[in-house]
């Protein structure tokens, strides 16, 4: 293992079996074997077994955050659970060095007959913590936890978004080398989720990695360095998180069975009578446009109109939401005042502001005819990352106090 890589996975795989009765006398005849210095039969499959996770390799150095992404029972909580160590690899090498501080089941470590209280020092133990560690952190983590007057309650009376908060501040607050985070963020609130999103940022710049699972690609999006794909257990793409996340939903919504893992489909699409070429953005970056929360969108362009009959022309950007493809605004330059007074120029376009939270979206800017909604030309960006602000009083804004929704437009010709 190199010395900054503190997760190295080599070839692992994991098999379950799909009857319980079955799943006893295997373990049964695995653990005689194992007493009796005989190697288990873990390199093939029984009857009624399966791989949940098959040849599995990657590898995380510090201050790097890995996404794992697939659809339910590609084996995402598999893998955390061996890197965890609460399941050990059938097959393959696993290398873990440092600390490691998982949440991967809610209320896990809790005790429902304890209060929260009792609970930080309990979780805090299992996770490594000494008494004396866990009493200098114990008001940092209530004061990030927000459960109120519930601290001395019986956690059996919580809410899973209050399990959520203490278990995830005991977490964070235990100094690991390595936070291994499962879907349960999903069920926070949008203000402790950006709260968690900031914490995991904050680790990262000292050095912590960290793994996450989540089927919240805006979530993926903007707080992975990378990003790997499973399907049925196997990966299928690791590469940067816009690209991966593309592929996935490519797979998914679109019904394809291919996963592209290049470029070639960016750039215009020639319809017919029109062209865009020449698109640049502003805060671009490895073919991502990445703008923190709040900030102006900008962007140009050269145009072309080849077809003489072309008349009535209008831009359009259009901006929607990855994870569900609602469409969060969309705005036409001829709304402005703006019309084409030549069949070639340039185009300068500068949302000033708007309404997006932090997350990842889709950008199409199109030419099309004002009569017909015709488009002639369709552009599509692949990404926009609107990551989060540092600014705490903003993030306060993220839970709906404040959204603003004017679109301001400023075009040229």
């Amino acid at each position: 293992m190199e010395n900054n890589a503190v997760i190295q996975v080599n070839g692992v795989s994991k098999k379950f079996c799909r009857s319980l009765k079955r799943s006893m006398w295997y373990g049964f005849r695995d653990i005689l074997r194992d007493t009796s210095g005989l190697r288990p039969k873990s390199g093939r499959l029984r009857r009624k077994e399966f791989w949940a996770v098959d040849d599995v390799s990657f590898e995380l150095k510090k201050g790097e955050t890995l996404g794992l992404i697939g659809p339910n029972g590609a084996g995402k909580t598999t893998i955390l659970k061996m890197l965890n160590g609460i399941i050990i690899p059938d097959k393959g090498d696993l290398r873990i060095k440092g600390r490691v501080s998982a949440l991967i089941q809610v209320g896990a470590g809790f005790h429902p007959q304890l209060t929260g209280r009792e609970n930080i020092y309990i979780n805090g133990s299992i996770l490594g913590m000494g008494k004396r560690e866990i009493d200098k952190k114990f008001d940092a983590i209530v004061e990030f936890a927000d459960i109120g007057d519930f601290l001395n309650t019986p956690v059996k009376f919580y809410s899973s978004g209050m399990f959520v908060r203490l278990g995830f501040a005991v977490a964070a607050h235990c100094e690991p080398d390595i936070l291994l985070v499962d879907e349960i963020l999903a069920v926070g609130d949008i203000s402790f989720q950006a709260k968690c999103l900031e914490r995991i940022s904050k680790l990262r710049t000292e050095g912590v990695a960290a793994v996450l699972v989540s089927h919240h690609m805006p979530k993926i999006g903007s707080a992975c360095d990378k990003v790997l794909l499973l399907l049925h257990g196997k990966i299928k793409l690791l590469d940067k998180p816009h690209i991966v996340i593309n592929a996935f939903e490519n797979h998914m919504y679109k019904g394809v069975n291919h996963i592209q893992t290049n470029s070639a489909c960016l750039g215009y699409l020639p319809l017919g009578g029109a062209k865009i070429q020449n698109v640049k953005y502003e805060k671009k970056c490895d073919g991502e446009i990445r703008i923190k929360y709040g900030q102006p969108i900008r962007l140009s362009f050269d145009y072309d109109l080849e077809d003489k009959d072309i008349r009535d022309c209008a831009v359009a950007i259009l901006v929607k939401r990855v994870s569900d493809g609602i469409m969060c605004f969309g705005a036409l330059s001829s709304f402005s005042g703006f019309k084409f007074t030549r069949k070639k120029g340039h185009m300068k376009i500068s949302v000033e502001e708007h309404n997006l939270v932090p997350g990842l979206y889709n950008i199409d800017v199109q030419i099309r005819t004002i009569r017909h909604d015709n488009a002639y030309v369709a552009y599509r960006e692949p990404r926009l990352i609107v990551e989060y602000p540092e600014d705490k009083y903003i993030l306060k804004n993220l839970a709906g106090v404040f959204q603003p929704n004017k679109i301001v437009w400023k075009i040229k010709g």
